[in-house]
């Protein structure tokens, strides 16, 4: 399951329009999933100190065996300078218990206009507090800016079935040759690919024919609608890691059978790809869905 990386934003706090639980796991359920992804061979963890709890959860689990990768606080005072930069990522690694991070983002893709945060990211580097550093963004232009940079060593991405924005762009082209590693989270969206037509909340109607015609697509190869999101992410040859994230342990496992059908799920990858290129904003960026 190389090409996994296990996200905690749900192990932290209550997170997702489809939430398996209707609540936040339990420590001992969050330890259960971080055993199941240690045991099945996912190697890679995201997190950030703005994920609720999640940080020092993991603090009290053995993360030592995982690249970790957390995300600078967002919204930092304007005052903020190198010092304060690194005072985060210490307290970072504090929290999680461990020496060094494999990497470190930022939280939001304008603070690259702030050169004091941006040389805070570069000595957090250079003094080893982390490996690698990286932008978790949102929006295409965001991840171009990344990219052609020269700057960062890892990103972030949104992709998914609805959102294939990159993919009319020279992103994934500019990524492999500037040798920048791309991460891929919201393969579900936040649940909404798996729920059912019927039962969108009245918010998320406008979504309705995309996930028909989605649903509609998989089932022609005989495919589940979670095989067809998470493989659509999994199997992109630009993409190295698919963030996904969890409820319980069960789902995990779940997630870690279906990308052992990535073979042959190539023939829906290519009906798939390019098939949604005009799926409303509103549908595909969750900040924008009302409650």
């Amino acid at each position: 399951m190389s090409g996994l990386c296990l996200g905690t934003v749900q192990l932290g706090m209550k997170y997702g329009v489809n939430n398996a639980l209707g609540r936040q796991p339990t420590e001992e359920e969050s330890f259960a999933v971080l055993r199941a992804a240690q045991k099945g061979g996912v190697d890679y963890l995201d997190t950030a100190s703005a994920y609720g709890e999640a940080e020092t959860l993991l603090g009290k689990f053995d993360v030592s065996r995982f690249r970790v990768i957390s995300k600078l606080q967002p919204g930092l005072d304007q005052a903020a300078d190198e010092t304060s930069i690194l005072r985060e990522v210490e307290l970072s690694l504090h929290r999680l218990n461990i020496q060094q991070l494999y990497g470190y983002m930022l939280h939001r893709a304008e603070d690259m206009e702030n050169d004091v945060i941006v040389r805070g990211m570069m000595t957090a580097r250079e003094t080893g507090y982390v490996e690698k550093i990286g932008v978790s963004v949102y929006e295409p232009e965001e991840a171009l800016r990344v990219v052609q940079s020269g700057d960062w060593d890892m990103i972030q991405i949104p992709y998914n079935v609805l959102d294939q924005r990159l993919d009319s762009t020279d992103f994934f082209e500019l990524a492999e040759k500037n040798h920048v590693q791309v991460f891929a989270r919201s393969a579900f969206l936040q649940g909404l690919l798996l729920m059912e037509p019927e039962r969108l909340p009245a918010q998320l109607e406008k979504a309705r024919p995309y996930i028909e015609k989605f649903r509609h697509t998989v089932a022609g190869h005989q495919c589940s609608v979670e095989e067809g999101a998470m493989l659509f992410s999994y199997c992109h040859p630009g993409i190295d890691k698919v963030v996904f994230g969890v409820d319980t342990e069960t789902q995990l496992m779940r997630n870690l059978e279906l990308c052992n059908k990535a073979e042959s799920f190539k023939d829906c990858w290519k009906e798939l790809h390019g098939a949604f290129s005009d799926v409303p904003r509103d549908v595909i960026v969750p900040s924008l869905w009302k409650n």
